[in-house]
């Protein structure tokens, strides 16, 4: 059975169309759904920052005031939410469906603080070498949750067998309970060494996250500069993937420095420059043979070519802490603002053999 839930439903909205529009009065952001999944899904895979749970009906973590419109549930209304509430025009975003232009309250989530910590059991999805050094590994979450994060964070991997090893998510924070990682194989590192040579899919794993303030500024209007080194074109992919489902208009600049060829494990940023005339792409490599056409030298060296002043642009830097330094270091002096420079350096050094 169906329960449809009617607040202040205007004339305007008895109409059949094909496509609903939901508007948060908090935000102001607007997206269209169909209405065939629930509100909480159709926001999340649009990259807004709807707040979540067990996405079961149970915890009632994402409850919202309907201001204008109708919904439904499929079945009886769920146990997260009171006949008190739902007489207040409340609703449980993770279960109900438009069936009308809906205009809601929510309060999204912008910032670390806002989101919960927790452990999930996963499994090993799938594996795949990108190149001889950097493996692609998906990390299925168990039962019907997700993990909510902000692009660019990171995750803990546990194993009984080795120390808590963290990663950043590669993927955008959409609604999925998929987790994307990637991998670089570290030299006697025991932890890299058996995600690379003997992790199986369907292996049993569990994670802990989301962690770390390493993550995209959503209400900035600035340029954006990326500057990533090696594996750190993870969170930057979460970024700007991130940055295209949310349709953002700032321009954006990947620089990308790795050794050589090879370590461009992927042409996803050719891609996006490609497709978007807002998405700019330069591959730095600092080891180069003769055959390479491109820039050489250190990333941050080739950012300090393109761009004289920097006193307008936010800068996301993640990679080896040396490329990090000498980017915030060198950054600063051409006017960027200390607090425009956001870093997440992959410090290796102070992990010793548990890697």
């Amino acid at each position: 059975m169906e329960h449809n839930l009617h607040y202040n439903v205007s004339t305007k909205f008895i109409r059949y169309k094909h496509m609903f529009t939901i508007e948060n009065q908090v935000s102001g952001k607007v997206f269209q759904t169909k209405g065939k999944d629930n509100i909480l899904n159709d926001a999340l895979a649009r990259g807004l920052n709807f707040p979540y749970g067990c996405q079961k009906g149970f915890c009632g973590k994402c409850k919202a005031i309907i201001i204008e419109g109708e919904v439904g549930y499929v079945g009886e209304i769920p146990s997260g939410i009171t006949p008190e509430e739902v007489a207040e025009g409340m609703v449980l975003l993770c279960q109900c469906k438009a069936k009308s232009d809906v205009t809601l309250v929510v309060a999204e989530l912008d910032s670390v603080a806002d989101i919960e910590v927790r452990t999930f059991p996963c499994k090993v999805r799938s594996i795949k070498h990108f190149n001889h050094d950097v493996v692609q590994v998906f990390l299925k979450i168990l039962g019907s949750e997700s993990l909510q994060y902000l692009a660019g964070q990171y995750i803990d991997l546990i194993h009984p067998d080795f120390e808590p090893r963290a990663f950043s998510i590669a993927n955008a924070p959409s609604n999925t309970s998929l987790i994307e990682l990637h991998v670089r194989l570290i030299e006697d590192g025991k932890f890299t060494n058996f995600i690379f040579n003997e992790l199986q899919e369907k292996s049993l794993l569990k994670i802990e996250g989301p962690k770390g303030d390493f993550y995209f500024r959503e209400k900035s209007k600035k340029s954006i500069i990326l500057v990533t080194g090696g594996t750190g074109f993870g969170p930057v992919k979460a970024m700007i993937e991130h940055a295209i489902e949310t349709k953002s208009r700032r321009m954006i600049h990947i620089y990308w420095g790795v050794r050589d060829e090879k370590g461009l494990y992927t042409d996803l940023p050719e891609q996006w420059a490609k497709s978007h005339e807002n998405i700019s792409f330069i591959p730095v490599l600092s080891q180069a043979n003769s055959a390479w056409k491109g820039r050489t030298g250190y990333v941050h060296e080739s950012v300090l070519a393109d761009f004289e002043h920097l006193v307008d642009y936010e800068v996301y830097a993640c990679g080896p802490p040396a490329m990090v330094k000498a980017a915030s270091n060198t950054f600063v002096k051409r006017g960027m603002f200390k607090e425009n420079f956001f870093s997440d350096a992959f410090e290796f050094s102070f992990e010793g053999n548990t890697l």
